[in-house]
């Protein structure tokens, strides 16, 4: 039997061992409790997310006020989740909408919700479900860049399911089950504004989550294909200072840098389908494409008489229309990808790194996801249909690129394959009978060189239509190595006007009776005749040039073989019936 002086003595030093465990786990927790809140408090006191007197933002009240209280409460919180102390209004939102956006979007739910009880501008920022005793707060709705409206189309799209269906349904999109941990879908795996947003901290700009330099958070989710290779992934280009600034407040100082944000805004966008940054179509490439970021200025190009006209017919381009029953229009997306294009160089008619990525139309007419060769981009436009411009008017009428560049062809210019005559002689070096061509040899900037700070391609020229060299194609035409310089590049003059091949009398018809190339040959191709034979009938302007001989009413050449034709025709007051060439 223990005594009872030893029982009570043991009994109270197990007591205080005891007490003195339970004593130090309850402070250890009462430090874990209190840190972590100290800590964030300390966090979001810097912040303009702090509406006390010791906020840093132009939003705050003019009295003492807990800090927490303008979005928690402990008690009558609605929603309990976030214990939320703000009255979310009774409004419905204007939803994004993309022909490319394959989520289901709702109306937002969860912390969107919570976060839109301020930032929509609706309700006044001191319009609290439980207010402070005694408080009187005078503070009002949202305003500026951070008040989004109800207008939530120009906004990265919330509260739809992110889930690994829906990355493979879109494409270009990372699995979610491979997200970090710092972004965070809801519990229903819902994207809300917290996966990309902390509002307790501020450490990173606008209180994202990671720091968006490079990309790194919208990369996250998006991964574009080719992006890591792109040059506006690489580009250490920075504003010059002249003109606009194009990257918003707070950007960073190089292309690659900024990344999407060179091109998209998440919130309040100029454009609201794709997130686009400017409300004019163009301007989201000549924002930096003007010279003030990018050395070459295209912006310029598009000054010039001739050019591609991407002024008109501004949103018509869509990632998902189809060539053969899409508005006419162009825009600098039909030719160049942004996430993909880089400045790697090729050989015709392999299409170079600035076309990657880009879709197209194959020789035969049929839609490809991406271009293997540079004539596939201009098909989109220039192989689908006839022109709806007026032009010149020839014996085959068709004015369809694709038709006339086909290599089942009697004759074309060497785009789509080498050419058919093998026993070309006259060319210019280096060009021979294997040589091919690019669309771009003929079609592009008139003011270019190799070393020139012009930019090559057809963005635009004083040369109809978009030719890098004068061709006249008017009747009657003065020859010269300037009127006839696009064909000089390749064919020598002298070859030709002094009829050095003797088949057929250039000088006579070129130089003494001005006839245009053009009178008789189509330079993209013929597809009834050899040596790109195809008669013009009219000119530009509408005159009459070629027409059916005057007693048998022919209109045609015919080849005699090697270097050998006839023709049956009236040009320039002259009836052919036959002329046979050479003589």
């Amino acid at each position: 039997m223990i005594p009872k002086n030893n029982l009570i003595d043991r009994c109270g030093r197990n007591t205080l061992r005891i007490a003195g465990v339970s004593i130090g786990l309850l402070l250890l927790l009462v430090l874990l409790v209190q840190t972590t809140p100290a800590r964030a408090q300390t966090q979001i006191s810097r912040t303009v997310h702090n509406l006390t007197p010791t906020g840093p933002g132009s939003f705050r009240v003019g009295e003492a006020a807990g800090l927490c209280v303008f979005c928690h409460t402990p008690h009558n919180a609605n929603p309990t989740r976030a214990l939320w102390n703000r009255e979310l209004p009774g409004v419905t939102y204007k939803l994004y909408e993309s022909s490319t956006l394959q989520a289901q979007l709702n109306q937002p739910t969860g912390s969107s919700r919570l976060c839109l009880s301020c930032h929509d501008g609706v309700l006044a920022m001191g319009n609290l479900r439980v207010a402070p005793p005694d408080s009187h707060f005078s503070l009002g709705p949202l305003t500026g860049k951070a008040a989004l409206g109800t207008d939530l189309s120009d906004d990265h799209p919330v509260s739809f399911v992110y889930d690994s269906a829906l990355a493979l349904r879109r494409g270009q999109l990372k699995d979610p089950a491979g997200l970090p941990q710092t972004i965070r879908l809801d519990d229903t795996g819902q994207l809300q504004c917290t996966t990309c947003h902390n509002p307790h901290d501020d450490r990173n700009p606008k209180f994202l989550r990671i720091d968006n330099r490079f990309g790194a958070l919208c990369t996250t989710c998006h991964s574009p294909r080719y992006w890591s290779e792109a040059t506006h992934a690489k580009s250490s280009a920075t504003w010059n200072g002249t003109g606009t600034n194009p990257w918003p407040a707070g950007a960073f100082p190089t292309v690659a840098e900024n990344a999407c944000l060179n091109c998209h805004r998440p919130h309040s966008a100029g454009h609201p389908a794709r997130l686009l940054a400017r409300s004019v179509e163009p301007a989201n490439c000549t924002a930096c494409h003007n010279g003030s970021v990018a050395s070459k200025s295209i912006e310029a190009e598009f000054l010039k008489p001739f050019h591609h006209p991407i002024e008109n017919n501004q949103w018509t381009h869509d990632p998902k229309e189809e060539p053969a029953l899409m508005p006419r229009h162009v825009a600098c997306a039909d030719c160049h990808n942004p996430h993909a294009a880089t400045n790697t160089t090729a050989t015709a008619p392999t299409a170079s790194g600035r076309q990657r990525g880009v879709p197209g139309v194959s020789i035969g007419g049929n839609r490809v996801a991406e271009v293997s060769f540079q004539y596939e981009v201009c098909l989109k436009c220039h192989g689908m249909k006839e022109p709806t411009t007026s032009g010149i008017v020839r014996l085959d009428s068709t004015r369809n690129i694709r038709l006339k560049i086909d290599p089942n062809n009697p004759s074309y210019h060497p785009i789509t394959a080498p050419g058919k005559s093998t026993t070309i002689l006259g060319l210019e070096p280096p060009y021979t009978a294997a040589s091919m061509i690019y669309c771009t040899n003929c079609h592009n900037n008139d003011e270019w060189t190799v070393a020139g700070t012009r930019p090559n391609g057809p963005h635009g020229s004083r040369f109809e239509p978009i030719l890098e060299r004068q061709y006249q194609a008017n009747d009657p035409s003065t020859e010269s190595i300037q009127t006839y310089a696009l064909c000089y590049k390749c064919h020598n003059r002298n070859f030709l006007i002094n009829d050095q091949a003797r088949t057929f009398l250039h000088e006579k018809h070129v130089r003494e009776e001005r006839a245009p190339c053009a009178a008789c040959h189509d330079p993209h191709g013929s597809r009834q005749k050899p040596h790109l034979i195809n008669f013009m009938l009219r000119d530009r302007t509408g005159k009459t040039v070629v027409s059916p001989s005057r007693n048998l009413g022919r209109l045609e050449y015919l080849s005699l073989g090697l270097g050998r034709g006839q023709c049956y025709l009236q040009c320039h007051g002259k009836n052919h019936e036959p002329e046979t060439y050479p003589d």
